[in-house]
């Protein structure tokens, strides 16, 4: 496919995603940038189009057409300061509360700022006059890229109609040639709508075979409705360790916690007709390729509507709370015991197992202590586990706690600063024993945090995972650098006396050898009042090791076909 022909079908998946949000006529102004959108609007028959030369007028055109009708009314104008022209009437319908999606055709990055003609700034032009902006990638045409101008389309639309009615605004860098390929005709075979609840129960999506994924941080109120609502469809349950699934006391039955292990190799997985997905897409990694390549109906649940599915996959989405969605199903919906959830059931026995006989092999490191954390915590305590390698390993390897309690993480952006300071305030605010899992990293991006534990005497105890190096990076692509590159940019070694760290901050500290010497440390954080370390050594490759061990002993069992 060339250059052209990318071109065309991206405007044409974003022309789609427009008509599926609610546009029906657009406003035209002539210019040579917005060729391409032009002749494609042109070319739909579904849509109305109107041309108006000069951009003010054509920008109260649309105004009245959207004022009249209260729907979508899209505008289009070519680079520089034709966007400007449509100002007034942008202002206009901010004031009056009219739905327009205003397109503004653009010069690509390399032609900006660099004097080439009919180019200037057109990021934001219309300030906070709008209520959404958003500049689309250049135009590709991978599955993924196709996916992503069709949602964009229809995020616009329905963006400019949701709550307060307004103006929203979508620059589109666009590279010549311009001319699209007018033989294109390629059904666009993509599909979303937002629904509701009660339309998908009386369609029979809870009726088939499915599953559920549970993303975001969630209290252990949903968290129990989740497992809940999973038990009553026969579904297995998926979820973010951030989810509280592994941690409250609902029916666990259903939660498949190995999903990084299970999700490894997904051809042989039991068939899934719908995927019914809360919030985020969650930390695991097989389980994002799952979702990304899976041919099952994905229904996407999230009350902000702010629709987190940066896959592009989901063809229903539903403006609704966990708990409102649940409690429709739980009433709405018969009670199924499907029986191929016994298979997922083995899949979990089967992984389980793996991790358990692997641990047998390696001596106590970073993996072991995810493994037992869960069954490690007391009833009221909290744990907060930093990013990186921390919460992989607990979503990995950690088991299901038999004692409810919350866990927490800083998963909005994912960044691995602040976390001890964050830290500080849960434990400032609950007065509850906080454990915090963190990396020497992380640990050392916030040894200020550290003195808010000491100043306020709070009951936090440091689980520090100590391979003297960025060990996220030894499980990603940069591992295959030679030591001259990896080392210094990537495993970057502080060479950190973490025991003077502690009496530095006056820390009670302890180093850990083995799972005695582990449980034994717990013990004794409980009974002090103030903070401690408790410190755990090894080598970043050592969890590398572990990991692709548990991986080959589940590949085994599933080829020998191991019966439970």
């Amino acid at each position: 496919m060339n250059k052209q022909q990318e071109m065309t079908s991206y405007l044409r998946h974003l022309i789609a995603g427009l008509k599926q949000g609610g546009v029906r006529q657009v406003v035209i102004s002539p210019g040579s940038r917005s060729t391409p959108l032009a002749l494609l609007v042109k070319r739909e028959s579904d849509l109305q189009y109107f041309v108006a030369v000069d951009e003010r007028s054509a920008g109260f055109l649309a105004l009245g057409l959207a004022k009249s009708s209260q729907q979508p009314v899209a505008l289009l104008c070519t680079s520089g300061t034709a966007a400007a022209n449509f100002y007034p009437a942008i202002c206009e319908a901010e004031a009056s509360n009219v739905p327009l999606v205003v397109l503004t055709s653009d010069r690509p990055p390399e032609l900006r700022n660099i004097g080439a003609p009919q180019t200037m700034s057109q990021n934001q032009l219309y300030a906070d006059h709008v209520k959404f902006f958003v500049e689309l990638a250049l135009p590709e045409s991978t599955p993924l890229m196709l996916r992503y101008s069709f949602w964009q389309g229809f995020q616009l639309a329905t963006r400019a109609m949701h709550d307060v009615k307004g103006v929203v605004h979508a620059n589109i860098p666009l590279r010549e040639p311009l001319l699209p390929d007018l033989t294109q005709n390629t059904p666009i075979d993509l599909s979303l709508a937002q629904t509701s609840t009660q339309n998908l129960i009386a369609q029979g999506w809870f009726q088939k075979k499915g599953l559920i994924v549970l993303g975001s941080e969630r209290s252990l109120v949903e968290a129990q409705l989740a497992l809940t609502l999973a038990n009553h469809l026969g579904w297995p349950i998926v979820g973010d360790p951030l989810s509280q699934l592994a941690s409250c006391d609902g029916e666990t039955q259903n939660y498949v916690k190995q999903a990084d292990v299970i999700f490894e190799e997904t051809r042989d997985l039991p068939e899934v007709e719908v995927i019914l997905r809360f919030g985020k897409v969650p930390v695991t990694k097989n389980v994002m390729f799952y979702l990304r390549d899976s041919l099952a109906v994905q229904i996407l649940v999230d009350e902000t509507q702010q629709w987190p599915d940066y896959l592009y996959r989901s063809q229903y989405l539903v403006a609704e709370s966990l708990t409102k969605v649940a409690k429709q199903i739980l009433q709405s919906t018969p009670k199924s015991d499907q029986p191929y959830l016994q298979a997922w059931q083995n899949l979990q026995k089967l992984a389980s197992q793996a991790i358990d006989e692997t641990s047998e092999q390696f001596a106590f490191h970073e993996s072991q202590l995810a493994m037992i954390l869960m069954k490690t915590l007391a009833r009221g305590e909290q744990l907060f586990v930093a990013n990186s390698n921390a919460i992989r390993l607990v979503d990995r390897l950690s088991g299901v706690s038999e004692n409810s309690f919350q866990i927490f993480g800083n998963r909005g952006v994912n960044g691995i600063d602040g976390i001890l300071s964050t830290v500080a305030g849960l434990a400032m605010q609950t007065k509850a024993r906080t454990y915090l899992l963190v990396g020497d990293l992380t640990l050392f991006h916030d040894m200020n945090g550290l003195q808010l534990l000491k100043s306020y005497h709070l009951p936090v105890t440091i689980l520090l995972l100590n391979n003297n190096a960025g060990g996220i990076f030894s499980f990603l692509s940069q591992r295959s650098l030679t030591a001259d590159d990896f080392d210094p940019l990537f495993a970057t070694p502080l060479d950190l006396d973490f025991a003077q760290v502690a009496k530095t901050y006056e820390l009670a500290y302890q180093k850990v050898e083995s799972e005695a010497d582990f449980e034994q440390a717990i013990a004794t954080s409980r009974k002090l009042t103030g903070a401690n370390l408790i410190e755990l050594t090894s080598q970043a490759q050592v969890p590398v090791d572990f990991w692709q061990a548990v991986l080959s002993n589940f590949k085994e069992k599933r080829m020998k076909g191991c019966q439970l």
